[in-house]
């Protein structure tokens, strides 16, 4: 199962299930923790950019990326909280 996490507090959950693909933008993960969460053996994928997910045409293109890297998975995308 593939998850887009767009807040740093749903990270703090999704990390905990097994098995899982984690995208996410560098407004949730900053490089250091994408290199930390890799090393400890994570399956997690940042974004050079912020994906906040308000934005549809945004969003649509993020999912695009994600569906060329696992064409056959789900795709979670957690809920976007108006700012």
């Amino acid at each position: 199962m593939v998850y887009l996490i767009l807040e740093a507090r749903a990270l703090d959950e999704v990390i905990k299930l097994p098995d899982v693909a984690i995208w996410a933008g560098s407004n949730v993960l900053t490089e250091l923790n994408h290199k930390e969460l890799l090393a400890k053996g994570f399956n997690v994928t940042r974004f050079d950019h912020s994906v906040s997910g308000v934005n549809n045409s945004e969003l649509e293109d993020v999912l695009e990326t994600i569906k060329e890297h696992h064409p056959t998975e789900s795709i979670w995308v957690q809920h976007a909280s108006q700012p």
